[in-house]
């Protein structure tokens, strides 16, 4: 069956590599992340989109093997200090020290990368992810790489002279793929190689970096073996060694790797592995287009999707094609949230070529069933919530459950979706009054109509949705207005909202009472 979804045609690409054809072994499928900050949505999209193309391959190779490794590289030096990390006077004194040697700043776990692992692993847990952790430091600690290491100290020359290729001429010889911890200070990124020993792997190194004023270097200099997790590979050698020890198959990584992977993917053959199969992915912005960052903290953290969307709603967001860039930031989940309503409206789930197949099978279980094409939008929650000032739950998800059958029917989902509407509209966060449209002030002068019209209806005791909806077109028709912009000019006056839900619908839960008042407050 030729699938359209980019996730089966991955499928496709991985069942013509060599060990489909040896038929040996698991198919190995990795993800990396570095725990030097919070760890982003970027991250649980690696992972979430990577088992998107297992399950595509499941279905298509049912008797085959597969596992998922996740690794973090937290034996990595501390190279700059996360704007949104607290303790940065305590940080300092660790600057260039391993991310698991470093206290952790919350005082939760052991070191400054336990925290960070423990929270993207919490994450991952709490949705149901199957895949193995794996540890930088506790691999390179347990032997694991020294057969690869000692591979990289008998093609030292080899990759020498790869990779210094592209560097500046002055710096091609001192560059070494080891970077020594220091067995006096502890730190990684202080200490330099001064020569090596094939016949003994070991070298000789010397604690005197400063890295332009950024590190504290204590001077040592000693012989230290490459084993045992005394030392660490430069990353891109770094990459090429976990793809050789772990024997990985498929692994995802963003644009701005894409030279990186090509590089490591070379090393990987002087090895003697065979490299993956990569798929290069566009990479994620805010809502202002800026790249999401660890370090800034800007995007949408995990912990906020988990407070204000569904699961299903992140899914079906990373399921769109991953080689266009995606905005992503809080004044846009309302919009993210309403496709994926819109998906549960109009998709069949027992499809394989669509969305909901793979939600319902990362989720293992369904979020709703046969929700109508009603008006109930996460939308137009987040908009009733945020003009009656609710912070019930219960009360939104009353006005929700008038709107159509489907919505009592799947109860369960649209009081948890009510829940989140509250939690999103209460954030402090969100600044809604610096983002306020512009209104256009030529339509003022028919306000005072669309008040006598709505007031109208409350004196016939007809203060319907359909009436309402039909009062503020009778003002356009009256004066021959342009139906777009004025309905624009109500959302921006009344609602400071570009746009918004339907206008009758919405008019009739505030009640007269609240509209005829906001009304009044711009006469």
């Amino acid at each position: 069956m030729p699938y359209k979804l980019w996730p089966h045609k991955e499928a496709q690409r991985i069942s013509r590599h060599h060990k489909m054809q040896d038929g040996e072994g698991p198919i190995i499928f990795e993800t990396g992340y570095g725990p030097s900050g919070l760890p982003h949505i970027g991250t649980f999209a690696e992972v979430a989109r990577t088992t998107f193309v297992m399950e595509a391959f499941k279905h298509q190779f049912p008797g085959r093997e597969i596992h998922l490794i996740v690794f973090s590289d937290d034996l990595d030096g501390l190279r700059s200090l996360p704007e949104n990390i607290p303790g940065h006077d305590m940080l300092k004194a660790h600057m260039g020290k391993p991310l698991s040697s470093i206290p952790d700043p919350y005082g939760e776990q052991s070191s400054f990368a336990g925290y960070m692992n423990n929270r993207l692993c919490h994450f991952l847990d709490h949705y149901g992810f199957t895949y193995e952790f794996i540890s930088s430091t506790q691999t390179y600690q347990s032997g694991r790489f020294d057969e690869g290491l000692k591979r990289v100290m008998d093609h030292h020359d080899e990759i020498h002279q790869l990779f210094t290729a592209e560097i500046a001429e002055e710096k091609r010889s001192s560059w070494s793929p080891f970077f020594p911890i220091c067995e006096q200070c502890g730190a990684i990124y202080t200490t330099h190689v001064e020569a090596i020993h094939p016949d003994q792997y070991a070298i000789d190194y010397a604690c005197n970096q400063d890295g332009g004023g950024k590190y504290q270097p204590c001077g040592y200099v000693g012989t230290t073996s490459i084993t045992g997790g005394r030392v660490k590979v430069g990353w891109k050698v770094d990459w090429a060694l976990r793809w050789f020890s772990f024997g990985v198959d498929y692994e995802m990584h963003g644009k701005d790797l894409l030279h990186s992977a090509k590089l490591s993917s070379q090393i990987c053959r002087i090895l003697g592995g065979s490299p993956p199969l990569t798929y290069k992915y566009e990479l994620f912005l805010d809502e202002n287009g800026a790249k999401i960052s660890k370090k800034i903290g800007n995007g949408i953290a995990m912990e906020q999707w988990q407070k204000y969307a569904p699961l299903g709603a992140l899914l079906h967001f990373l399921l769109e094609n991953p080689n266009k860039a995606r905005r992503m930031g809080m004044p846009l989940l309302p919009r993210i949230i309403d496709d994926y309503l819109k998906a549960l409206r109009t998709q069949d789930r027992n499809d394989p070529d669509k969305p909901l197949w793979f939600i319902d099978r990362l989720q293992h279980q369904h979020d709703a069933d046969n929700i109508e094409a009603n008006d109930v939008t996460f939308s137009l929650l987040v908009n009733v919530a945020d003009n009656l000032g609710l912070h019930d739950s219960g009360l939104l998800y009353d006005y929700a459950a008038r709107q159509g059958k489907s919505v009592t029917d799947n109860e369960m989902f649209f009081r948890e979706l009510c829940d989140k509407a509250i939690n999103y509209v209460s954030d402090d966060q969100l600044q809604k009054d610096s983002d306020a449209p512009s209104v256009d002030e030529k339509y003022m002068v028919y306000l005072p109509e669309f008040r006598q019209n709505l007031q109208t209806l409350v004196e016939q005791d007809n203060y319907t949705a359909d009436a309402i909806q039909n009062a503020a077109f009778a003002v356009t028709r009256a004066h021959d207005l342009n139906q777009p912009e004025w309905f624009r000019f109500l959302y921006s006056a009344l609602l400071r909202k570009e746009k918004g839900p339907r206008i009758g619908t919405f008019f009739q839960v505030l009640g007269p009472e609240r509209v005829l008042e906001m009304i009044d407050r711009l006469l």
